[in-house]
C-alpha cells in the first residue's frame, strides 16, 4: 500500500521540492513530480537544474527521449508516467494514479485555498484506509 506524507505549512515549495529530490537522489530513488500543465512542468524542471550551484538535480520531462534513464521525471499527463517509486503531487487535485507508487508526498502551502484543497485530498486518502504521516514544516525540517 502506498505510504503518504503531507508536508503542510510549506513556506517555500520550490525549496522543499529541491530538498525532497536531493534526499531521494542520495537514496538512489526515482521521483516523479506531477504538475498541472506543461508550463508548470517546464518551470519545475528548469528550477531543479538551476536551484543550487552545488547540487545536480538531473531530471527530464517524461516524454523526453532520455526519460527512461533519468531518476527524476516531471510530468502533467497521467498516461506518460513511467516510474512507480516516489510521487510528489504538485497540483491541487488528488491523483488517480497515486496507488501505483510506493510513496506519495503532498505539499501544502500557507494560503487557505491550498489548505482547503489539501484537506479534501487528505480525507480521500484517510477514508480509503491509507496511513498518512503529517509534517508541520513550521516546526520541523526534513
Amino acid at each position: 500500500m502506498t505510504s503518504i506524507g503531507f508536508y503542510f505549512n510549506v513556506v517555500d515549495k520550490p525549496v522543499l521540492i529541491n530538498q525532497l529530490v536531493q534526499k531521494a537522489l542520495r537514496q538512489h530513488r526515482q521521483v516523479t513530480l506531477f504538475t498541472s500543465d506543461e508550463a508548470s512542468a517546464n518551470q519545475i524542471s528548469e528550477a531543479l537544474w538551476h536551484f543550487d550551484s552545488t547540487a545536480f538535480n538531473v531530471n527530464a520531462l517524461a516524454h523526453d527521449a532520455l526519460a527512461y534513464m533519468t531518476p527524476v521525471l516531471v510530468e502533467w499527463q497521467a498516461e506518460r508516467v513511467q516510474q512507480d517509486d516516489l510521487l510528489i503531487n504538485l497540483q491541487p487535485k488528488q491523483l488517480t494514479l497515486f496507488s501505483r507508487f510506493k510513496h506519495l508526498f503532498e505539499l501544502v502551502g500557507m494560503d487557505e485555498q491550498d489548505k482547503t484543497e489539501a484537506r479534501q485530498r487528505f480525507a480521500f486518502y484517510r477514508d480509503r484506509g491509507y496511513e498518512i504521516k503529517s509534517v508541520d514544516m513550521l516546526k520541523k525540517s526534513i
